[in-house]
């Protein structure tokens, strides 16, 4: 074939041209005729018609190139995806996280082979495998009174909810900066864009309650939460539903279980009770779906430059995530309340 030639054609315009050689070669054409006809050398067309003569028309079929070879077997791969199952400490990495140059090194430490890291990545997205960004958890956390919880506790809270007909709501607090997270914008290369916020430090505690149901309440604090804030914000839930019961699920944080809380708890328990949530365990809560949602996207790189502008920036923001019944329900998908 002349030089070139073949890589420029596509393996269907190869293929064709190898069964046209052979039709062309029994009805009388010289081998020089054929390969002048399609501009290939005489060596392709004669290799073509030996192909054909050993193994008839398949031999003349396209065949698909085949990907890089890997230097671990099957079984060798499948036992590196049991490991991955642990994080990278339990096998003597000094952070549980996995790299490729990590895998690298355990390959070659447990198996004696070494592969380059890119066929490593390759080779793990071959298998599903995608690099992602871990969730946070509290080293603190207790495993085994989380699935205590969610076994005992929480059938008795459904019970209880069933029994009162009561609306069901997941409180939590959190903490708005003067600090806006910035997010990315799009700018010539080399020129990094600047963004201008407040130099001001402080901010504000914003206390919010969801229901299953779609319902939200909230309210933005004056000052450091304590048990009589908390108190209000309770009775201003319970002011929202003047005709139902009402069980509220929130963390066991020292001002939610205050003596002053639960002597007002004590006082309402023929329509009101309170429930609480395992240590450290905040994916057990609903309601934490909405300050990442509001510090995420509603909060980006905002320009308040005080506490004053933050204030009634939040204010805004947390009406409108109220307002939209489908957004609220969408912070119950994939969690156990459902």
């Amino acid at each position: 074939m002349k030089k070139g030639v073949g890589r420029q054609l596509s393996h269907d315009v190869l293929e064709h041209y190898r069964f046209r050689a052979v039709e062309l070669k029994k009805n009388g054409w010289k081998i020089k005729a054929i390969s002048e006809a399609f501009g290939v050398n005489r060596r392709a067309v004669t290799r073509w018609l030996t192909q054909y003569k050993k193994g008839g028309k398949k031999a003349l079929l396209s065949k698909k190139a085949n990907g890089p070879s890997f230097k671990l077997t099957t079984q060798e791969m499948k036992k590196l995806l049991t490991i991955f199952k642990d994080d990278a400490m339990h096998h003597g990495f000094e952070t549980p996280l996995w790299t490729c140059k990590r895998i690298q090194q355990l390959i070659k430490k447990q198996l004696n082979k070494k592969i380059h890291t890119t066929n490593i990545m390759r080779w793990l997205k071959r298998w599903n495998l995608t690099n992602q960004k871990p969730q946070r958890r509290a080293s603190q956390r207790d495993e085994k009174n989380v699935r205590k919880w969610l076994l005992e506790e929480w059938p008795k809270i459904q019970a209880h909810r069933r029994r009162w007909q009561a609306i069901l709501y997941f409180q939590d607090e959190c903490g708005v900066s003067l600090t806006a997270v910035l997010g990315k914008t799009w700018a010539p290369k080399g020129k990094t864009p600047i963004v201008k916020v407040t130099g001001k430090r402080g901010g504000l505690c914003v206390t919010s309650a969801i229901s299953p149901a779609g319902k939200m309440v909230f309210r933005i604090e004056k000052e450091k939460i304590k048990a009589d804030q908390h108190i209000e914000f309770l009775q201003q839930i319970i002011k929202q539903h003047p005709r139902r019961k009402i069980i509220v699920i929130e963390d066991g944080a020292p001002v939610h279980q205050a003596k002053k809380v639960k002597v007002y708890v004590e006082q309402n328990k023929s329509h009101f009770a309170v429930y609480y949530l395992p240590s450290y365990s905040p994916e057990l809560n609903p309601d934490e779906h909405v300050w990442a949602y509001l510090k995420a996207h509603q909060l980006k790189t905002h320009q308040a430059q005080d506490t004053k502008e933050l204030k009634k920036l939040v204010k805004r923001k947390m009406q409108s995530i109220q307002q939209k019944k489908s957004l609220i329900n969408s912070f119950f998908a994939n969690t156990y309340v459902l």
